[in-house]
C-alpha cells in the first residue's frame, strides 16, 4: 500500500514537472502615461497593452480626476493583436492627478482590472523653474 502511494505521488510529480508551463494572460504589460508618471504633453488618449487572451467582453477603461469627476470620453476600444491594447479619450486635461481604471475580461473568464494614476504637470510652473 505504501509503494503503491509512493508511485502516484512520483507520477504526479513528474506531470508537473514535465508539464509546459502555462504563461500569463491578460497581465498589463505597459501603459501610457506610465503608472505614477508626471506628464508635461498629454496627448488626450490614455492606452494600455496587455499580453494573451484578452476577449471582447465588456472591456472597460475610465479616467477620473481627483475630485472622482468622470474626464475621458466614454469611448473605451479594444483592439485585438499580439499585444491587445486598450484605449480611451479624454477632454482636455488641467494639471493635476488622475487615476484610469481598467477591467478586461480573458477568454479563459478570468477578471483582469486595476488604476493607475498619473497627473498632468503645471507647463507655467515647469517653465518658471527654468533658469
Amino acid at each position: 500500500m505504501m509503494k503503491n502511494i509512493a508511485f502516484k505521488f512520483i507520477w504526479v510529480l513528474l506531470l508537473l514537472l514535465t508539464s509546459p508551463v502555462s504563461r500569463a494572460e491578460g497581465v498589463l504589460l505597459k501603459s501610457e502615461p506610465k503608472n505614477n508618471a508626471e506628464v508635461t504633453h498629454f496627448d488626450g488618449a490614455v492606452k494600455l497593452w496587455f499580453s494573451g487572451n484578452v476577449g471582447e467582453r465588456s472591456p472597460s477603461l475610465v479616467v477620473v480626476d481627483n475630485k472622482g469627476n468622470r474626464v475621458d470620453n466614454k469611448d473605451t476600444r479594444l483592439e485585438l493583436g499580439e499585444r491587445h491594447r486598450l484605449t480611451v479619450t479624454t477632454k482636455p486635461l488641467s494639471p493635476g492627478p488622475y487615476a484610469a481604471r481598467y477591467r478586461v475580461v480573458t477568454e479563459d473568464g478570468l477578471i483582469v482590472s486595476g488604476v493607475l494614476k498619473f497627473s498632468i504637470a503645471d507647463k507655467a510652473g515647469i517653465a518658471e523653474g527654468k533658469p
